[in-house]
């Protein structure tokens, strides 16, 4: 069956941090007149974003909202800042703190797009396949991808966040698939994580594609190092699993 669409996972798929979350953080804190080390803070970060996560949906969606949504992500900066270098320095600023450093996040300065993305945009276009973006992500998403200059390119973005599901939920998938007018079966997902996104679209009857820029999982198929080789990959034949 002909593959009519391809839905990408964001982050490190089409867009990365530049440089790491706790450079990010340590920059801002600096203006606050804090300092702490970087690949400390991003230990701190990943540690409590592990724990955290599974409660992301319950807290925000259902229905949606950006304050709860803001609330969220206020709690997690906080644990990672609290009783590290600086903290009770900026414990007393902590609220404008965090309105910057929550805003600095939904501009493009952090965000870098990987060099193979735009081509293979305009390649999958040029061939009349749509591409659109279903991300477990927050709805920051939609503006960065705009100001990244992806926006036009896609037909729309479908956050976790805004839906109230998150991947590999089918439920996520097949939303997508029903707002591009195309059967599971005629759609494609790519994304760089086996359980969320390869996994997940399989299950959800979607064809799916691992994009694997590490080379850390050669046990999968159809698997990609580069998003140069999805086109002639989907010129090949990539079908919903048999």
């Amino acid at each position: 069956m002909r593959v009519r669409a391809v839905l990408f996972d964001a982050g490190n798929t089409l867009i990365r941090v530049r440089g790491s979350v706790g450079a990010v953080y340590a920059r801002v804190a600096r203006r606050y007149g804090v300092t702490a080390d970087p690949a400390v803070l991003d230990a701190r970060f990943r540690e409590a974003f592990r724990r955290r996560k599974d409660g992301f949906l319950a807290a925000v969606a259902r229905p949606h909202s950006a304050d709860r949504e803001r609330r969220w992500w206020r709690d997690l900066v906080q644990e990672v800042f609290w009783n590290a270098d600086g903290w009770e320095g900026l414990q007393q600023r902590f609220e404008p703190f965090f309105s910057e450093l929550y805003a600095v996040f939904a501009e493009t300065d952090p965000w870098e797009v990987f060099p193979d993305v735009a081509p293979c945009l305009d390649a999958l276009s040029a061939r009349g396949v749509a591409a659109a973006v279903v991300s477990n992500w927050d709805s920051r998403l939609v503006p960065v991808l705009d100001g990244l200059g992806l926006a036009p390119r896609l037909r729309f973005v479908l956050t976790s966040a805004e839906f109230g599901a998150e991947k590999p939920d089918p439920a996520i998938f097949h939303a997508a698939c029903q707002r591009l007018g195309a059967e599971p079966a005629e759609v494609v997902h790519v994304g760089d994580l086996v359980r969320d996104d390869w996994k997940g679209a399989r299950s959800s009857g979607l064809g799916a594609v691992l994009l694997d820029r590490g080379g850390t999982a050669p046990g999968i198929t159809p698997r990609i190092r580069t998003l140069a080789d999805l086109p002639g990959l989907l010129e090949a034949g990539v079908g919903p699993p048999g």
